[in-house]
């Protein structure tokens, strides 16, 4: 065939596609690329041609490329069984198991044989294969992975695990489920020195306990001693009725700290206001892990604050600083709106409201709302870059107390991080943005530099924007807020320490930090 061809003065789209074939089959890859992509040309909505062209990849093992061209002969026939079944292999070599469900599942595949768990877990099995929602002898869907590994997370012990699918000789996979697991004070003496130890530099430590009676049931703890801002965080959760789809969270905190009301964490900032706020709240909350693209929440919590050694200044008022108890419903739900795995990419939105009534003085209701949509992109196949851009913002209506003030900064109990800007000064809180209603936006472009599953290292730049409103003029600048910088995240058996530098671009200051991340009930924990 492939002398036949060679004679040809001229070779119609039909012969090179017979000719890439032939030269193929003798394993000379680059010659037969040259001839399909000749005869494509020819021939562009052919299917054929991007098909081969794959085949001619993936025996190179380049499985990324064939991804490519798999794609676009799937534009010209999506019903094409034999390259559906060949994207979801290709897609699953590239270790995207939602893309390769993607595919598979239009074929009727893959059909689970058996579920083989590690035997080393020591939480309770049911309870785990209760969160696993594809079932032995059945096709796994996609959408069941994706539910699988929110109830998974849900439970809050699996700080890293991997589920994986095992080809068998008659056809069927076994899914295999390994995982780190957190059991007691961590899996193992290292990890555990560094969860409960990770916060020291900041006065801070993280005392916790998991999986208590082998039922997912986890106490989780914050005890901070920092003169300025002291702390003592404990919330306990667990599976409502050993069901791993709802989960239910008792906490209490307590705070005591110091605030000095600034325009600025640097440079000439004279102090606009000052208190000092004691703060008891105990919360309940139920969380439905409705499905892997749905989760919802809801809550009630009771507090009480009071405000001492106050100076009004020009940034506080009488409202913000009216001591009493409130008592407060909160509801949230955030869900993935598009989801694209062969392209690694998922944009997800949320929306949260609270409604409250402050018994003061002058007792009064208040309410907030809240928004956010996230994007996260992998562009390279290999999952080695991502781009993740967040968009928040939030509104009150009503007179809040000013611990329920919005604060845009970085700062140990804040997940709004502006990242040129740092909450705190000579230790006390107060020197970044507060307001009443807030927009911001976080860019992140992120590279894994190094990963073994225990140990990861993530570095790339960031670029923030943010604008808080406020009920008097000290609380924040009336200005758009830009900061620029760099981020590396080293995770080391489930705990992240975070070192960023941020530059904020209208005033010229730099801001250098770092921070522990928390995984679990407590989130983005502290930064120093």
């Amino acid at each position: 065939m492939v002398a036949r061809a060679q004679e040809l003065p001229d070779r119609t789209p039909e012969v090179n596609f017979k000719y890439g074939m032939a030269l193929g089959h003798l394993q000379r890859w680059a010659e037969a690329r040259a001839a399909l992509a000749e005869g494509r040309h020819g021939c562009p909505r052919d299917e054929r041609f991007p098909i081969e062209l794959a085949g001619i990849f993936f025996q190179e093992k380049n499985y990324a490329s064939a991804a490519v061209w798999l794609r676009r002969g799937l534009e010209l026939d999506p019903h094409d069984a034999y390259a559906l079944n060949f994207a979801g292999t290709d897609e699953y070599l590239l270790g995207n198991l939602p893309a390769a469900l993607k595919y598979w599942n239009r074929v009727g595949k893959p059909e689970i044989g058996q579920l083989q768990m590690d035997p080393k877990l020591h939480a309770d099995r049911l309870l785990v294969e209760r969160a696993i929602a594809f079932a032995p002898t059945q096709v796994m869907k996609r959408s069941e992975l994706e539910t699988t590994e929110a109830r998974i997370a849900g439970l809050g012990i699996f700080p890293a695990y991997s589920l994986r699918l095992a080809a068998r000789s008659d056809g069927k996979f076994d899914a295999e489920f390994n995982a780190l697991e957190r059991d007691g004070f961590g899996s193992g003496r290292l990890q555990s020195l560094v969860a409960v130890f990770s916060g020291l530099p900041y006065e801070t430590v993280y005392p916790s306990f998991y999986d208590i009676g082998r039922g997912a049931v986890n106490a989780e703890s914050l005890l901070r001693w920092d003169a300025e801002k002291r702390r003592a965080w404990l919330a306990v959760s667990g599976p409502l009725r050993e069901l791993p789809q709802w989960r239910w969270q008792l906490a209490t905190d307590e705070r005591a700290e110091n605030w000095a009301i600034r325009q600025s964490f640097a440079g000439p900032a004279p102090v606009l206001g000052s208190l000092h706020l004691t703060r008891e709240l105990v919360a309940a909350t139920l969380t439905d892990f409705a499905s892997g693209r749905r989760m919802w929440q809801i809550g009630a919590e009771g507090s009480h604050r009071d405000f001492t050694q106050v100076d009004d200044g020009s940034a506080l008022n009488a409202a913000l600083v009216a001591p009493g108890y409130e008592g407060k419903a909160r509801a949230a739900i955030d869900e993935t709106i598009l989801d694209v795995p062969e392209r690694r990419l998922t944009v997800t939105a949320g929306a949260g409201a609270e409604m409250a009534r402050l018994w003061s003085a002058q007792s009064s209701l208040f309410a907030k709302l809240s928004g956010s949509a996230e994007m996260r992109w992998q562009p390279d196949a290999a999952g080695k870059w991502e781009w993740t851009e967040r968009l928040r913002g939030g509104d009150m209506a009503g007179r809040a107390p000013f611990d329920e003030l919005y604060m845009l900064g970085v700062e140990r109990d804040n997940d709004l991080w502006l990242r040129g800007e740092i909450g705190t000064r000579d230790g006390r809180k107060g020197s970044s943005p507060l307001g009443t209603k807030y927009l911001l936006a976080n860019s992140d472009l992120v590279r894994r530099v190094y990963s073994n599953g225990l140990i990861g290292v993530e570095a790339g730049p960031l670029f923030d924007v943010g604008r808080a409103g406020a009920p008097t003029a000290g609380l924040t600048p009336r200005e758009w807020l830009l900061s620029a910088g760099a981020e590396m995240k080293l995770n080391v058996l489930g705990t992240a320490v975070v070192l960023t530098y941020g530059r904020d671009l209208r005033r010229g200051t730099n801001a250098i930090y770092g921070a522990a991340e928390q995984p679990g009930a407590l989130g983005r924990a502290a930064a120093w």
